[in-house]
């Protein structure tokens, strides 16, 4: 989901050899393209637009997956990183205001979304402006602590925070991120109060709380799940409902102390509302291929990731699941959201 700056490390040494055949991204060994979609599309290059820097995790599924395209339909699809602006949101302006013909499409996160819907807040509604094509994957979120601390797991960790409200500080990836709503979502269903360090991406997060200058981090489970395994910062839980299959040993925050907790961004494809649907359900059916085939499925759970295939509307649903959760948290606690 939610990005990382610690996301490219794991996923460059999956990804390095098949990025290095596309980038490019152009036509190679072409399978049979569907038929009869309007105007034979693909019948010229495809602008994919990418709202992380390069080396991001969008960056990389974005050029893995439309790499992949590539060779099936043997079409261009020409990759594009418009990472300036708050996580995103200026590649989210350029997708929303092109022509709805196919021919342009964002790679993006669920950041750029709740940048968009409740930090940024652009003229449109980022509900209704995009059209969903396709999830690649869902990124859950952990928190973690120092080992250090006087607290070992969750109970512990909500009781101590409980007689020392404003006290304990967590950092996160920038004001608005999903670790950032996570945090505060955790306060308010279990009545503690916490102070957000926000920081530009995960790294330095993660190194301050490794370091013992914050007591608490929270971050995707790519950027921490490597420090909770050799030692160096404790988990206190990972923020899916059920268990994630690439860290079976991680107890989930809802089974742990938060009965009913549940986060994770997610990254997928998007473009501008009303793009002809067969063009839509044509890259989704293939794009899901894709996901589902062993080789990406591997890219994306050494990444730290789930992979996620469905309809659109399934994306859909779990797009305005993510913000309506968040207007809610939003709404009780009176949260500012201001970079």
């Amino acid at each position: 989901m939610i990005r990382s700056a610690f996301l490219e490390g794991r996923m460059r040494r999956a990804c390095l050899a098949m990025l290095a055949c596309v980038g490019v991204m152009g036509p190679v060994h072409a399978q049979q393209k569907p038929t009869g979609l309007p105007g034979n599309y693909p019948s010229k290059p495809v602008r994919i637009i990418i709202s992380s820097a390069p080396g991001g995790g969008a960056d990389f599924l974005g050029r893995a997956v439309f790499g992949k395209l590539a060779e099936r339909w043997g079409s261009p699809f020409n990759a594009e990183n418009l990472a300036t602006g708050v996580n995103g949101v200026r590649a989210m302006d350029t997708t929303v205001k092109s022509t709805p013909d196919g021919y342009t499409l964002l790679v993006t996160s669920s950041a750029t979304f709740l940048s968009a819907a409740f930090v940024n807040m652009p003229s449109y509604d980022v509900r209704t402006a995009t059209m969903p094509i396709a999830q690649f994957s869902s990124s859950p979120l952990l928190v973690g602590i120092h080992p250090g601390q006087p607290y070992t797991n969750l109970k512990e960790f909500i009781a101590y925070a409980k007689t020392r409200p404003g006290e304990i500080s967590y950092g996160v990836p920038g004001i608005g991120s999903g670790a950032h709503l996570a945090g505060e979502l955790m306060g308010y269903m279990t009545g503690i109060k916490m102070t957000v360090i926000p920081y530009k991406g995960a790294g330095q997060a993660v190194i301050d709380a490794i370091a013992g200058r914050i007591p608490v981090v929270i971050s995707s489970s790519a950027a921490l799940f490597p420090y909770v395994k050799s030692g160096k910062l404790r988990s206190l839980g990972i923020s899916t409902s059920t268990r994630v299959p690439t860290m079976p040993d991680q107890h989930t925050l809802a089974e742990s102390g938060i009965p009913g907790f549940e986060y994770a961004g997610w990254f997928g494809v998007v473009g501008p509302t009303g793009i002809p649907q067969p063009i839509v359900a044509a890259l989704n059916q293939e794009i899901n291929r894709i996901i589902n085939a062993p080789e990406m499925f591997k890219i994306l759970t050494t990444g730290g990731v789930d992979p996620q295939t469905g309809t659109p509307q399934q994306f859909l649903n779990t797009i305005l699941g993510a913000l309506e959760k968040v207007d809610t948290v939003i709404k009780a606690t009176g949260l500012k959201l201001e970079e």
